[in-house]
C-alpha cells in the first residue's frame, strides 16, 4: 500500500540521526512495522511501528501526524517536546501522547546508546499519517 509505505519513508526522514564514527550520522534504520490494522469509516488504520533513535544532538525535524499518537519507551531514554515547548526525559517503560496535529518539535534519543520507542498511532483514511510542519 502506498500510503502506508511513504508514512514509514517520511517517519525516517524525520528521525534525528546521532554522529558515527566519521563524524557523519549513520543512517537511521527505519522504523519496523509491528502490525496494522484496516479500521472503518474515516479511519484507514491503526499502525504500531518499532522506531530506533540513535545517540546525538540535536532534535527531529518538526513535523504533525494526522491522527493521535501515543508512544511507549521500550529502552533508554526519549527527549520529547511538543509546540517548541520545554523539552522533556521519557524513561523506558514511560509513555507520551500527541494529539492530533499537534507539532512535535523535539524527539531523539537522550542516551549515549540508542533508544527505542512502540508508536501507535490512528491513521486518517487518504494520508500517510505524518505531514511535515
Amino acid at each position: 500500500m502506498p500510503n502506508r509505505r511513504s508514512f514509514l519513508q517520511i517517519v525516517a526522514a524525520l528521525l534525528p540521526a546521532g554522529l558515527g564514527a566519521q563524524g557523519r550520522p549513520p543512517a537511521p534504520a527505519p522504523p519496523r512495522e509491528v502490525t496494522r490494522h484496516t479500521l472503518t469509516g474515516p479511519l484507514e488504520g491503526f499502525d504500531v511501528v518499532l522506531v530506533e533513535l540513535n545517540p546525538g544532538p540535536g532534535t527531529g525535524r518538526d513535523h504533525r501526524h494526522t491522527g493521535p499518537v501515543l508512544g511507549y519507551v521500550v529502552d533508554g531514554q526519549v527527549r520529547f517536546g511538543v509546540n517548541h515547548g520545554p523539552e522533556q526525559i521519557i524513561p523506558a517503560g514511560g509513555t507520551f501522547f500527541e494529539a492530533t496535529g499537534t507539532l512535535h518539535s523535539t524527539f531523539g534519543s537522550a542516551n549515549p546508546t540508542p533508544s527505542r520507542v512502540l508508536a501507535f498511532m490512528v491513521v486518517p483514511k487518504g494520508n500517510s499519517g505524518t505531514v511535515p510542519a
